[in-house]
């Protein structure tokens, strides 16, 4: 069986990183996110759940990117772990977008960090998709 070997992902282990590390941001004492500007974002959730959704979205795209190369199946699970952190920062964006359109937190969390996500998706998926191409080549 061939061996597969991807690029450097160090992007993705500061995405993975900086994500984990706002959930635990967001979950320390104090409130974070008591202003009006997160008005939309704590009716939809309440602040710890913010926190939980952000620090175990970033754990469980660490522990992806931990285990990815192991196994066949591994870039799957970094794929679907990287559009979960896209996601999440698109969602989060949103509740800023909807309360004030023109806030640097929509450009900062749907533009910038977002789309770094999304490149950081890109890259996933091209790596699952070499592996589904060795894997056919490999069968024949």
């Amino acid at each position: 069986m061939m061996r597969v070997h991807f690029k450097d992902r160090i992007f993705e282990w500061w995405l993975a990183a900086n994500t984990t590390g706002f959930g635990l941001f967001l979950a320390m004492p104090g409130r974070s996110m008591d202003s009006t500007a997160y008005d939309h974002l704590t009716g939809w959730l309440p602040e710890w759940a913010w926190a939980g959704f952000f620090f175990w979205t970033g754990f469980a795209h660490l522990v992806a990117l931990l285990i990815n190369g192991r196994r066949w199946w591994t870039p799957i699970i970094r794929s679907c772990t990287t559009a979960l952190n896209c996601a999440v920062y698109i969602f989060f964006g949103l509740g800023f977008l909807l309360i004030d359109p023109l806030s640097t937190a929509v450009y900062s969390y749907m533009v910038l960090i977002a789309t770094a996500a999304a490149i950081c998706f890109f890259r996933a998926t091209v790596d699952t998709a070499a592996i589904f191409e060795v894997r056919r080549r490999d069968a024949y």
